[in-house]
């Protein structure tokens, strides 16, 4: 028997009872019968997850079981106190989440290969007190932020973001705020 023949199977939790482990084939056939509550959630491995999940890639799904598919949401991916929007990638933000200053979202660009080779993260979190400087190039339209800090003990990395000039004075009056250093060109 072949790797891609073998049964997935999964541990099942109704309410606070835990059963299984249960193949996919049936999950699927139980809810399609109604015997599995659409309220059941399997174990992944990582998390408890809704059933319904399980049904995106088997044929039978012909109730609408109240999950979203997939979620759109209008603004940042996290309930930051202030976030600004990249006016080149879509999707891609600036935000102050507590006292850390956020890049996240735009999903994978070729401009970042060399950063990811080098293993530099191309997105993520920095305390503010930990930013070493904020550069700042103003264009006609837009400014491009790099927000500097340390990666690992000595090496620096650098998270890169474009913002209007309206979005760029507000993060600079922010930041002037925490007293991080500044610099424009």
């Amino acid at each position: 028997m072949s790797d891609s023949e073998i049964e997935q199977e999964y541990l099942v939790k109704v309410d606070d009872e835990v059963y299984g482990p249960i193949s996919e084939r049936r999950l699927v056939d139980d809810l399609g019968k109604g015997t599995l509550s659409k309220d059941a959630r399997f174990w992944d491995g990582e998390d408890w997850l809704p059933v319904g999940f399980l049904l995106e890639d088997n044929l039978w799904n012909e109730d609408d079981w109240g999950e979203p598919k997939e979620v759109v949401t209008e603004g940042p991916p996290l309930p930051a106190s202030l976030a600004w929007e990249d006016v080149k990638v879509k999707g891609r933000w600036l935000m102050i989440y507590g006292d850390h200053l956020v890049v996240e979202g735009g999903g994978f660009r070729k401009e970042e290969i060399g950063s990811i080779l080098m293993g530099e993260p191309r997105e993520g979190g920095i305390p503010i007190v930990k930013i070493l400087n904020v550069s700042i190039t103003a264009f006609d339209d837009y400014s491009n932020i790099e927000i500097s800090s340390f990666h690992k003990m000595y090496e620096v990395y650098t998270l890169v973001i474009n913002l209007s000039s309206s979005d760029t004075e507000s993060l600079v009056k922010e930041l002037k705020n925490s007293e991080v250093r500044i610099s424009f060109s």
